[in-house]
């Protein structure tokens, strides 16, 4: 495929024979009818800017209005389009890459965003010339972790919420200086990732932190550095910066600045204005029990999200007429689970297709068709309505596999990505018929979840990420990470009251839904 690079040359009046600072901006963006025109729109937006806030100089070269003094080379690459590894999405995998294919001699500043970033690039670009890409930097909107969880492989267990890591979706600005040397570290020692990838920017500040070693410079007092940051009063390890003009909303409040200075990026929600909303008669709900939570999850499920599930289906190791539960014939494992799983999406899928041949000898019901399976575990909260949203962006007909997308094993070109199941998981009817032709399990006790996205991997059914899916509670995850775009689900009841959680994030969007429903009856 032909890859049409966008460089847009910056050329100020006032100091045309000074070197040029290129800034390099890379959307991280996934190949599918939804997302494409979303990063499409973005990089026309960087272009688009550099353009208009320009005076042409000639017929080849730009000029800048901006008083600074800076020639800029803008350029702009959606990865998706030019990257082809299973891991693209993860920037440290993606580094060594970069360096080799994008980097070139006047690259001073690599700009991370996603398809949702919104950047204003003139008052970024005035707010690098005040940077130095000479040190080891990256700057952006910090977060950090209420309280060390699985997501972040217990990091600092002691003390987590000190340590700063980086947002993707308000954006990410790296110096050349910090990706060379990753790139170099990364080579040196052959390290790509640990075993999974769960959350690629906690990860990569952790990499970096424990690999990358910075001296302290002159003007830095080695007292300010933060105690658990230090080597020694000369060398130190690299932490990310707090960089006050990048935001996670508009209209955030930046520190020590005039009330109309605005964010040079910021993070938006994901635009599903154009997208299609399917209802909850064209969505099967697979829920995986077993004979132990009959009684301590099933209502949970039945009197929050299930009660309005028009299509819900309990499947466990034993039958049981109370619930009711349908017998999946698969003794129940501690783990795993691969078996019982396949079976459950088998027995889906046949029902499914029962229901709709019987709706399309029914003109007046076809509109009622099942056109996609959830998969969610027992202990799995969902927004039914948020889900028929999301599911309206993409294509039904086409194969889709979607949710919270986690790497396993990712080394130059090996490794998948998988769908982790206890955020749900969401397929097409047409990916779902794929998978139970061509997968099967090992053994019983094979990670099901894991199973499914190394079957869709090998079929290159692509694996679709949504940050709206939730494999963890709501505690386990920073406060502007749920405020963005508004959750559709929730795992794992333990140290948590799942009804309390289920007004809080989801009770009022099914509300009106149900009501919108008994309008139409």
């Amino acid at each position: 495929m032909l890859t049409i690079v966008f460089a847009v040359l910056l050329l100020c009046t006032t100091n045309t024979s000074t070197e040029p600072t290129e800034v390099l901006f890379l959307i991280s963006s996934q190949d599918t009818m939804y997302h494409r025109p979303l990063a499409a729109r973005l990089r026309d937006d960087i272009i688009n800017q550099a353009e208009s806030q320009l005076a042409t100089n000639n017929s080849n070269n730009i000029s800048s209005s901006s008083s600074s003094n800076t020639n800029y080379i803008i350029t702009v690459h959606i990865l998706h389009e030019i990257f082809n590894f299973p891991s693209y999405w993860a920037i440290k995998n993606a580094i060594p890459f970069v360096c080799a294919k994008l980097l070139g001699e006047y690259t001073k500043w690599i700009v991370w965003l996603e398809e949702s970033t919104h950047v204003s690039l003139q008052a970024l670009l005035e707010q690098l010339t005040l940077e130095d890409s000479t040190q080891y930097l990256y700057l952006g909107h910090t977060l950090y972790e209420h309280q060390a969880n699985i997501r972040h492989h217990f990091a600092f267990h002691k003390n987590s919420e000190w340590f700063p890591f980086p947002w993707q979706r308000a954006g990410i600005v790296f110096s050349r200086a910090l990706i060379v040397k990753v790139m170099e570290v990364i080579k040196s020692k052959n390290i790509y990732s640990s075993p999974f990838i769960i959350d690629m920017e906690h990860e990569l500040a952790m990499f970096i932190y424990n690999e990358v070693k910075s001296k302290v410079t002159e003007n830095m007092n080695a007292d300010e550095v933060p105690t658990d940051a230090k080597i020694s009063n000369s060398v130190q390890k690299v932490l990310m910066h707090k960089a006050n003009y990048i935001c996670s909303q508009p209209n955030e409040n930046i520190l020590g600045s005039a009330v109309e200075e605005k964010c040079a990026m910021y993070a938006g929600p994901m635009d599903t204005s154009h997208c299609n909303t399917f209802g909850p008669q064209n969505i099967f709900f697979a829920v995986k029990t077993c004979k132990r939570f009959h009684l301590e999850r099933i209502p949970i499920i039945k009197s929050t999200w299930g009660s309005i599930a028009m299509h819900i289906r309990y499947y466990s190791d034993v039958a049981d007429a109370q619930i009711p539960t349908i017998a999946t014939g698969v003794p129940n494992t501690e783990f795993g689970h691969c078996d019982k799983t396949l079976t459950i999406l088998k027995k889906a899928l046949k029902e499914i297709d029962e229901l709709n041949m019987q709706l399309e000898n029914l003109v007046q019901k076809r509109d009622e068709q099942i056109y996609w399976l959830v998969l969610a575990d027992d202990d799995t909260l969902l927004s039914i309505p948020r889900l028929s949203t999301l599911l309206g962006c993409f294509n039904h007909t086409n194969d889709i596999y979607l949710g919270e997308r986690y790497g396993f094993h990712h080394n130059v070109n090996s490794g998948f990505n998988y769908i982790t199941s206890g955020g749900g998981v969401a397929m097409s009817l047409s990916a779902l018929r794929k998978l139970i032709a061509h997968c099967h399990c090992t053994h019983s006790q094979d990670a099901d979840d894991m199973l499914l996205g190394m079957c869709f991997n090998n079929l290159e059914v692509p694996i679709i990420h949504s940050a709206q899916f939730h494999q963890l509670r709501p505690q386990d995850y920073p406060v502007e990470l749920l405020a963005l775009d508004h959750p559709i689900s929730f795992h794992k009841f333990y140290d948590l009251e799942p009804l309390s959680t289920y007004e809080q994030y989801f009770a009022e969007a099914d509300r009106q839904m149900q009501q919108t429903l008994n309008g139409n009856i």
